[in-house]
């Protein structure tokens, strides 16, 4: 098992990243919120790892820290919950917002993340809170840093990123229109992201 990678960042997208370890470079599959701490390319970064095994495929998640790590592995555990849909419920919030959520058995937040129904969050609440150690509060978020201003592409850029986390073409970019209308000139790609993800829970 592939526990962790370490190594120069070559790229970073709101939904993957390019770490180069021992002459390969490894793309590694992460939520919006993994996004928004990862250096500038070329810096050195550590991520830890979750490596999906399927018939086809081999697909490689990073992660900040083990919170969210721990979060990912608890989410895929619920039948129904692909790693796919597990990342994009963690791109909708923080890792310790959404343990808040689950240990406060708050449905009303649950419900606005990314294809969270009414149903599933209820599961959420009965089959992880008891998971949690009792008593425990999630850390703090880490605090992100200063948003970057929009550029040219950064519709398109947000667009593709709800495209490769379930969302149509259409729908993607009806969402990212509603949130840059919302945010404005502003806003960057992952706040544009996390508006749309919200939006299209709705």
């Amino acid at each position: 098992m592939i526990a962790a990678v370490h190594g120069p960042l070559v790229a970073k997208m709101p939904t993957a990243a390019l770490v180069q370890v021992g002459g390969v470079t490894l793309k590694l599959q992460i939520s919006v919120s993994c996004f928004e701490t990862l250096p500038a390319a070329g810096r050195e970064v550590h991520l830890l790892t979750y490596l999906h095994v399927r018939e086809d495929a081999l697909q490689l998640f990073g992660f900040t820290d083990e919170q969210e790590r721990s979060l990912f592995e608890s989410l895929i555990s619920i039948s129904g919950i692909g790693p796919r849909l597990a990342i994009g419920i963690l791109s909708g919030a923080t890792a310790a917002r959404l343990r808040e959520g689950i240990e406060a058995g708050d449905t009303e937040f649950l419900v606005t993340l990314p294809g969270v129904g009414k149903k599933l969050a209820q599961r959420l609440v009965v089959e992880l809170r008891e998971k949690f150690a009792p008593g425990v509060p999630a850390k703090a978020p880490m605090a992100s840093g200063a948003p970057g201003a929009l550029h040219v592409g950064t519709g398109g850029d947000a667009a593709a990123a709800l495209v490769s986390l379930g969302f149509t073409r259409l729908q993607a970019q009806s969402a990212v229109n509603e949130a840059l209308q919302e945010l404005g000139a502003d806003a960057s790609v992952e706040e544009v992201i996390r508006k749309a993800l919200r939006q299209g829970a709705r």
